[in-house]
């Protein structure tokens, strides 16, 4: 049995409106392993795309938000690696003179993806869950280049009793997501997307899943515009199993 600890639960915005049952994933997750969870109702959008836009006023302004109205000195657990690479590494920048050093350093330090604090900060790599079918892990750029390096996910998925990990580096580049290129390229970011979908699909995937929520709803758009027979999932509906 691991250590019980009171942590911080951020959801994000993508999530909250479009996928609100792999947020109750998440909470689940956490729960099973004796955590309780404090989530705010004046938790709002972390300012990440507010901030690659150039809007650094509203990004702050969202970033203080969630600054006073978090525990700093306690885990603040993320299901996605966009917007935990982005807090992580930013806030202590953008807000250096709203708040203490020592606060924003606390802070960052804090600042979990979920497969990461699981697996790195409670120490535990398998939590017995089930699901027997091929799946496809997406690692996503921000997981890659933006949330400090780890194989959290990879480590949990490898402990899932009946999954069949599928992994290929040669597909791990931009599914073409990112807000601002998918709108100004569209057949760009389309053609990004074809091609990893279709490397996937040939590998014998079942699943693709992913600790990044955009990706995965950007997978998900094009496998229903075009018919693919391929699941999208996020990692934590996965690792809350049965």
């Amino acid at each position: 049995m691991t250590e019980s600890k009171i942590v911080n639960l951020y959801i994000p915005c993508q999530m909250d409106m479009f996928q609100s049952g792999t947020a109750y994933s998440a909470l689940t997750v956490l729960e099973r392993l004796g955590d309780l969870c404090q989530y705010f109702d004046e938790q709002t959008c972390c300012g990440c795309r507010f901030y690659l836009e150039g809007e650094i006023v509203y990004a702050k302004d969202l970033a203080i938000k969630i600054m006073d109205n978090c525990d700093k000195n306690i885990p603040f657990v993320i299901p996605d690696s966009t917007c935990a690479g982005y807090v992580k590494t930013q806030y202590k920048h953008l807000l250096k003179n709203a708040y203490t050093p020592t606060d924003l350093t606390n802070f960052s330090n804090n600042v979990r993806e979920l497969c990461d604090y699981i697996v790195n900060v409670k120490q535990v790599e398998s939590l017995g869950n089930y699901f027997p079918h091929k799946v496809f892990y997406f690692k996503s750029c921000s997981a890659r280049n933006v949330y400090p390096a780890n194989n959290a996910p990879e480590t949990l998925l490898r402990n899932t009793r009946g999954l069949e990990l599928l992994m290929d580096d040669d597909i791990h580049g931009c599914c073409g997501a990112n807000g601002r290129f998918s709108k100004v390229n569209p057949s760009a970011s389309e053609a990004l997307t074809g091609e990893i979908i279709s490397k996937i699909y040939s590998m014998g995937a079942e699943y693709v899943t992913s600790t990044d929520i955009r990706c995965l709803q950007h997978l998900e758009a094009y496998k229903l515009a075009h018919g693919v027979d391929l699941e999208i999932m996020h990692i934590a509906d996965i690792l809350k199993g049965e």
